[in-house]
């Protein structure tokens, strides 16, 4: 059935709106809001209700419903400049959809009998009209076929950062484990013969190769500055195009006409991630785009242009499920159309035959329609998808490469008194941020495709059941209760570990994050950033009270003897609170420590990037390293109450290799 909506054609079969003029193809979250307000007709739904109709009960932010109904309000404001109160709000109560709902009954035209013979040539007409049809409509919107699957690269260890030209040339990093510096390789899939391109191994992050394959631009950073360099791949010349130094966490991709370099990058660790336009012959560099303002600041954190047409795409953050793709010309900048993903992606590139786009959640790969911003899931892979990039086998094939391996990890115990490393637990999973409580160790781990929290206990292995995946979300245990403590889209939950109850201390409306327990488990330390700034906080849990403690910036911190212990997410350094003023208790305590850190006994450890754990003697001011960084070490440990052990995750050697799918 179809529905009319203030004169508009609501289809929940092709899932589109349309005024018969233009039609609009609903995202899967505005599809079923729609759906919902239809088969509710003048009731309020609050909040509440309309999550466990659309999200289905699942943990959401008042922004994620804020953004659905938006994004559902701006459809019909596109056909309809009139249309934006079709769904009102009712405050303190929620929404209603405010119009008459009315079957649509499509008008049929009036006719006459036709005579047998007419009836003959009529269907004879239609049947080579059909057939016509078929022969020569474009299949751009058939099921893509895989044809193959071909393995491109078996060498020794991982290739990661994979990039490739129009012609069948593929750029990729490869290294035989997590510490060794990888090579820069350039493999022709025609010929077979690959070659070492000379960038510094012990300083380039990031490399890609032009649409041409004749250019390579790639990133050297050490400490002391960060360049962008251009390779001409014949005549091996080297040129400098942009000093990097005021960038970090930058990813490359060509123009099609390679006259401009698009870059992904961020100020520092503490601020979104923006795209910027640099013009190769005069050095000038444009930002174009400015992310919106969340609890996470992911920015625009991935972007692919086009190989042969001025066109751009970048993913824009907006929470851990959801994110925008921007479409944008590359040339004049407009933007030509933005698409609501509800799934997480780590990578995008551009097809070769159309204008779609091939995007990754994990494991699953799908083709983007960039007019309608239908999806088509095309493969599930076996391994995560590390990095894709696309090129032509044959004119009329593409091949669709992606790089991609498993880490494992496994949980170690350093001995501080005779330096010795025993393993506590190892599979072939990857197991993360580990924690001690008494012999108890507990650990992060996909090893049930999901990111789940796990127990050691006795050597028996047991699972932390929890009523949506736990995901990989740093937590918190209570030092003399059988408790822990953590966020989860900007909620805060308690779970008692003695008889697996889980409980909300409050909701994501404070846009949480890093709970600790404060001087005892009924009070939680938590940042957030809903005054505009992140600031520490302390709730009372009997009072059911939030008070900000911090004026000047706070992110991670602990109560310890009466005082506040504090880090800061956009500088570096340990803080505490005196009588309301903060005073700096060490300097060189890098911004990587935001949430890491401990305080036992009068020593503060931390992190030092490069030479490992580090303690500092609050009385003596005394500071030494204590452990060594191992090679694979994750920076996620933790020691031990009685400061004889600390408990950390190191990376065991990876394997992986490029796969190509080749798809007509």
């Amino acid at each position: 059935m179809k529905y009319l909506l203030n004169g508009i054609v609501f289809d929940p079969k092709q899932r589109t709106l349309t005024d018969h003029t233009q039609v609009i193809q609903l995202e899967a979250k505005s599809y079923a809001l729609l759906m919902v307000f239809v088969t509710h007709q003048e009731q309020v739904l609050s909040r509440d209700k309309l999550i466990e109709l659309v999200w289905h009960g699942s943990v959401v932010t008042d922004g994620a419903v804020n953004k659905a109904i938006s994004k559902l309000r701006q459809h019909f404001v596109q056909l309809n400049p009139e249309a934006a109160e079709v769904i009102i709000t009712k405050p303190k109560f929620g929404y209603v959809l405010n119009c008459v709902v009315q079957e649509y009954i499509e008008a049929k035209p009036k006719g006459r009998y036709l005579t047998p013979r007419t009836y003959l040539v009529a269907l004879a007409l239609l049947t080579l009209a059909v057939l016509l049809l078929v022969l020569f409509t474009p299949r751009t919107s058939s099921p893509p076929t895989i044809i193959n699957v071909e393995r491109v690269t078996a060498l020794e260890g991982i290739e990661t950062i994979l990039s490739a030209s129009r012609t069948g040339e593929i750029l990729f990093f490869s290294s035989t484990s997590s510490r060794s510096m990888p090579q820069l390789i350039l493999k022709s899939l025609h010929r077979g013969d690959t070659q070492h391109i000379p960038a510094d191994p012990n300083a380039t992050i990031f490399a890609s190769l032009s649409p041409s394959g004749k250019q390579i631009v790639w990133v050297e950073q050490t400490p002391k500055q960060c360049q962008i360099k251009l390779y001409h791949i014949a005549s091996t010349h080297q040129q400098q195009i942009y000093d990097c130094a005021a960038l970090q966490g930058i990813k490359l991709s060509w123009q099609n006409d390679e006259q401009a370099i698009f870059i992904r990058a961020r100020d520092n660790n503490a601020s979104p991630y923006v795209v910027y336009k640099l013009m190769i012959a005069t050095s000038t560099l444009q930002q174009l785009s400015l992310p919106l303002q969340h609890a996470h600041m992911k920015g625009d954190f991935l972007l692919a242009a086009h190989p042969s047409k001025p066109l751009l795409a970048f993913v824009r953050y907006v929470e851990s499920s959801l994110n925008e793709i921007h479409i944008l010309n590359s040339n004049s900048l407009k933007t030509l159309a933005v698409h609501t993903i509800d799934h997480t992606l780590n990578a995008i590139t551009w097809s070769t035959q159309q204008d779609e786009l091939f995007i990754v959640n994990h494991k699953s790969l799908y083709r983007l329609a960039i007019d309608t911003g239908a999806k088509q899931h095309i493969k599930q892979l076996s391994y995560p998808i590390e990095s894709i990039a696309v090129t032509r086998q044959q004119p009329e094939r593409q091949m669709v490469l992606i790089s991609q391996y498993h880490a494992s990890s496994k949980i170690q115990a350093y001995n501080l008194a005779d330096d010795n490393t025993t393993t506590l637990f190892s599979n072939a999973a990857l197991n993360r941020l580990p924690r001690s409580k008494g012999n108890d160790i507990f650990f992060i781990s996909d090893m049930g495709n999901q990111h789940t929290l796990w127990q050691h206990h006795n050597e028996q292995l047991s699972k932390l059941d929890m009523p949506f995946e736990f995901g990989f979300t740093r937590y918190h245990i209570a030092p003399t209760q059988k408790k822990l403590v953590f966020e989860k889209l900007g909620a805060v939950y308690e779970y008692d570990i003695s008889n697996a109850q889980l409980h909300t201390l409050f909701s994501a409306s404070h846009q949480a994050y890093a709970p600790n327990y404060a001087l005892n488990t009924n009070s939680v330390l938590y940042s957030s950033n809903k005054s505009g700034q992140w600031q520490l906080w302390l709730y009372d849990k009997k009072q059911k009270t939030h008070q900000q403690l911090t004026e000047k910036g706070g992110y991670s911190g602990y109560f310890y003897n009466g005082e506040l212990y504090f880090s800061k997410r956009d500088q570096g350094g340990l803080w505490k609170l005196v009588a309301g003023e903060e005073q700096l208790v060490l300097n060189d305590f890098s911004n990587i420590n935001w949430l890491n850190w401990q305080i036992l006994n009068n020593h503060v450890y931390f992190y030092r990037k490069g030479s490992g754990i580090w303690q500092y003697n609050l009385q003596t001011q005394i500071q030494k390293n204590v452990m060594t960084e191992p090679e694979g070490f994750l920076h996620q440990y933790h020691v031990k109450a009685d400061e004889q052990q600390i408990i950390f995750a190191q990376l065991q050697p990876m394997q992986g290799d490029i796969q190509a799918l080749i798809i007509e």
